[in-house]
């Protein structure tokens, strides 16, 4: 079904940290809201209204899924599959072309999940569609263009920047290391850790696509 969606939430089952996430959520307004397998969990005890639900839910209590099920659009998938569930739900979001995407629970213990989420943005960034992933220490997207940020809108104190690519050619003003034109390759680690220091940042991407990271500790 075709909906009318310009910011989706994704609620996916990586750590959440409930009392920043309620703080975080009540700044924030979804026109849709897309639980991947036990983020139905997390979705549950923040109080969010869930539109659509799936997974395989191997860990999610059937109670909990029945309750939800009674009201929202559900799909199973197999346990055995080609995509992870958040990757699912992304796919799932992208076809309503939304302006942007949130996304929860993306990171924690497993470290092969966090990282596959990240390198899975591509796919929103090829459809010009902006996607954040949000724990309570980091804000995570990709770039492949230019983006202006202000000081006083930054996540936290430090940004960084991590090649996708082999290389990338960026330049980096307002920020306390500047850059110009510099090839930075994969496997380079003078990208962390950066701070901004005028009133506005400029990432401008030549070559390439970066994860930026902007953290605090």
């Amino acid at each position: 079904m075709k909906i009318m969606a310009e910011k989706i939430l994704i609620i996916t089952g990586g750590t959440v940290d409930y009392e920043w996430a309620k703080d975080w959520l009540s700044a924030k307004t979804y026109d849709y809201c897309i639980a991947a397998d036990s983020g139905l969990v997390h979705a549950d005890k923040l109080g969010i209204r869930v539109d659509y639900i799936l997974g395989d839910y191997d860990s999610v209590n059937e109670q909990l899924l029945d309750t939800y099920k009674k009201d929202t659009q559900t799909v199973t998938y197999p346990p055995e599959k080609n995509y992870t569930d958040t990757h699912l739900a992304v796919i799932t979001a992208l076809k309503h072309h939304p302006a942007v995407i949130d996304i929860l629970g993306a990171t924690g213990t497993r470290y092969d999940h966090a990282l596959t989420n990240i390198f899975m943005m591509k796919e929103a960034l090829e459809a010009g569609t902006e996607c954040y992933i949000y724990d309570k220490y980091n804000k995570i997207y990709l770039l492949n263009g230019n983006k202006t940020i202000k000081k006083a809108d930054q996540y936290g104190k430090y940004i960084s920047f991590v090649p996708m690519t082999e290389e990338v050619v960026l330049t980096l003003k307002g920020l306390k290391y500047p850059l110009n034109g510099y090839i930075l390759r994969q496997g380079l680690s003078i990208c962390q850790s950066n701070e901004i220091k005028e009133e506005t940042a400029e990432i401008l991407i030549e070559k390439g696509i970066v994860a930026a990271i902007e953290s605090r500790d």
